[in-house]
């Protein structure tokens, strides 16, 4: 038997150039789709998803906008959609999705979201008050891949001191770290002449 649950979290991820999703956010919509369906109940009605993502400097479309579209065309009826475009991150993803849901105390959520980021969302969700479970759009493991594991430590590591919690951020130390890490040598000298 199926365990009843309140709603799936589809998480969104930045769109491509030209504004259409990337295969990303495709295998994302395919995850949440699946978990969807998998969850109709005895007379076919279909569970909340939230549409998460905000809309990025410069664009006209909203991840949660071409989430919502994409589970439209997967057969995931509009009633059973709502969307949650203002976050920019993991954390505000499930924090305004907790208000569009009337919080998160004790709700049990599916959430969607890439591989290798499941394990990240899922500490985020429970830490905002969901019981989270995953379902994962798997990707291709490839050195992009890697790369995005090794960043998900970090924010991991973020997150577990409490530096994504409301009204903390991540000390300059860390961002320093951060980007000597993970901003290519080239992008650094750039902002450093322009004076970022």
């Amino acid at each position: 038997m199926k365990e009843p649950v309140d709603a799936v979290l589809a998480l969104g991820v930045a769109l491509g150039g030209d504004g259409a999703p990337t295969p990303e956010l495709i295998a994302r919509a395919d995850a949440a789709a699946r978990a969807a369906a998998d969850l109709r109940d005895a007379q076919g009605d279909w569970p909340r998803v939230v549409c998460c993502g905000g809309r990025a400097e410069g664009r006209a479309v909203s991840e949660a906008d071409a989430l919502c579209a994409l589970l439209a065309e997967r057969g995931v009826p509009e009633s059973a959609l709502l969307r949650e475009d203002r976050s920019r991150d993991t954390m505000e993803n499930c924090r305004f999705a907790a208000r569009l849901l009337g919080g998160a105390k004790g709700a049990r959520v599916v959430v969607a979201t890439s591989d290798y980021h499941m394990r990240r969302a899922l500490l985020t969700a429970r830490r905002v008050g969901f019981r989270a479970r995953g379902e994962a759009a798997r990707l291709p493991h490839d050195g992009a891949w890697h790369t995005l594991r090794r960043k998900e430590l970090c924010y991991t590591l973020d997150l577990l001191l409490g530096w994504q919690d409301e009204g903390r951020r991540r000390p300059q130390i860390a961002l320093r770290l951060f980007d000597a890490v993970f901003v290519p040598k080239g992008a650094r000298r750039r902002a450093a002449r322009r004076g970022e």
